[in-house]
Parts: structure tokens; C-alpha cells; sequence
């Protein structure tokens, strides 16, 4: 069971867009920031938050389009500005960041450009491969044709039927992942993968100037990538999770705390 009964949420002004978070406590434990993936939201971070509330205090972000958050245009500066506004704005000071997939980009993407805001990362499988994304304009068309038809039929179904078809599509994730799981697919706007551009890899992992810890399993990253990454910036290291894919997670959620919680302490 989740212990969420004192956790507070609020808003931050980033260049006129709302940001909306969850926080779970008011200072006093060294801060860590994090950021969902596409079409989840903050409080899909919920049971790692109640893992590490004794040690953090924890800020889950409903990214811009997302969740709680205003709908604006989002590509990774945009996102990565709304995560330092985010940290400034709650006087955390220097905060260390995680972020999954999509977020695992923008916790990127905020380390590589406001380097005396962040102090760690955790990057859950990021959406980063060895060769470039080449797809050709009919592709990208379809692409979001397709993601603006999903989120429409999201918006026909109950909570209750979204829930049910992530307990039959994912098995091994635990309950409690599940409500704001579907809460987020209500929540998303069809305009939240429009103007996301994230960019190339080798243009954010080589800026990091803080120890970067690259988790993953056997989603998009691979061990080739791993170790590309590695050898591109010293700072980075890797640690791959058996029998998970994307969202390691919720798959292997014993491990991935343990090795996250291990690296954000040392």
C-alpha cells in the first residue's frame, strides 16, 4: 500500500506555462526530481517516491501536455527549462534527477544545460539508440496519426477498462502502478508528441558533468549502447536488469530501486 497521505502538490511558472508536481516532503532530505515518460505523468513514479521518502525529498513533475500541466508547445528545451523552473522555484537548490524513457531524455537534456542544478542522474532506458532516427515525413505523419488516434480512444473508456487492459497487457506490474497509470492516459493531450523533439543523443550525453547511471533491461538500450555512451563521457556508467524490458521498473522493482537508491547515496 502506498503511504501518500502527506504529500502535497502544487504549480511553478515556467515562461508562462503551468507545471504541475507532487512533493513528498518540505526539505530537509537531500531533493531528487522525477520525470515520467510519454503519456504517463507524475505520479506514475508514485511507488519508487514511497521507496525513497525516507531518504529524498521526492518531486514527481507532470511534464508540460501532461498530467495536471498546461498544454504548450514541448521539445527538450522547453521540458528541460520547466525542470529547472521546477528546482528553482522550490529552492532545492542542486537536486538529482531520474527520468524514464521520454524523461530520461529531458533529466538529460537538464543536466547537460543547467549543469549547477543537478547533481545526479538516473537515466531509466531512454528512448537513445547508436544509429540516428531516420524516419521520412509520411513516417512521422503516420507516427502521430496514429499516437492522436490512441489518445482518443483512451478518452472513451472508463479508468476502470484502462486498468483492466494494463493488468492484461503488463501481468507482472503491481497494482498499485496501475491506477495513475490509467488516470495519466485520461489525462494526456493529443498534442503532447507534436512538437517533441528531443534530439540526438550525442548532443546531450557528452555536456553531463555529473555522475549519470544508465539503467536498463532489454527495451531500447542495449549493451552496445551502454557502452557507447560510456566511452563518449567518463561520467556515465551502466547497469543492466534481467528479464525486463522499457519500463524496468515496474518490472524488476526490487532491483531497480536498490541500484538507483545505491548510486543517488553514494
Amino acid at each position: 500500500m502506498l503511504d501518500m497521505h502527506e504529500w502535497t502538490e502544487g504549480d511553478v511558472d515556467s515562461n508562462g506555462v503551468n507545471i504541475h508536481f507532487y512533493r513528498t516532503g518540505q526539505g530537509g532530505k537531500p531533493p531528487l526530481l522525477l520525470a515520467h515518460g510519454l503519456t504517463d505523468n507524475g505520479l506514475c513514479w508514485a511507488r519508487v517516491a514511497n521507496a525513497l521518502q525516507s531518504s529524498f525529498d521526492v518531486v514527481m513533475v507532470d511534464a508540460r501536455n501532461h498530467g495536471k500541466s498546461d498544454r504548450a508547445p514541448a521539445g527538450l528545451k522547453e521540458l528541460a527549462s520547466d525542470m529547472a523552473a521546477v528546482i528553482a522555484q522550490l529552492g532545492l537548490g542542486t537536486a538529482a534527477v531520474m527520468g524514464h524513457s521520454v524523461g530520461a531524455s529531458i533529466a538529460a537534456g537538464l543536466a547537460a544545460h543547467y549543469p549547477a542544478q543537478v547533481s545526479r542522474v538516473v537515466l531509466e532506458d531512454p528512448p537513445w539508440k547508436l544509429e540516428p532516427r531516420n524516419l521520412s515525413a509520411e513516417q512521422d505523419k503516420q507516427q502521430l496519426e496514429g499516437f492522436h488516434s490512441h489518445v482518443r480512444s483512451l478518452s472513451t473508456l472508463k479508468r476502470e477498462e484502462i486498468i483492466e487492459n494494463g493488468r492484461q497487457r503488463y501481468p507482472t506490474w503491481h497494482d498499485d502502478d496501475l491506477p495513475a497509470w490509467a488516470a495519466s492516459k485520461q489525462q494526456v493531450a493529443e498534442s503532447a508528441m507534436s512538437a517533441l523533439q528531443l534530439g540526438e543523443w550525442t548532443d546531450t550525453a557528452p555536456l553531463i558533468q555529473c555522475p549519470t547511471l544508465l539503467i536498463y533491461a532489454s527495451g531500447i538500450v542495449n549493451g552496445d549502447f551502454a557502452r557507447a555512451v560510456e566511452a563518449t563521457n567518463e561520467r556515465f556508467s551502466s547497469h543492466q536488469i534481467a528479464d525486463a524490458g522499457h519500463n524496468v521498473r515496474r518490472e524488476q522493482f526490487e532491483k531497480f530501486v536498490k541500484i538507483a537508491q545505491r548510486f543517488l547515496e553514494a
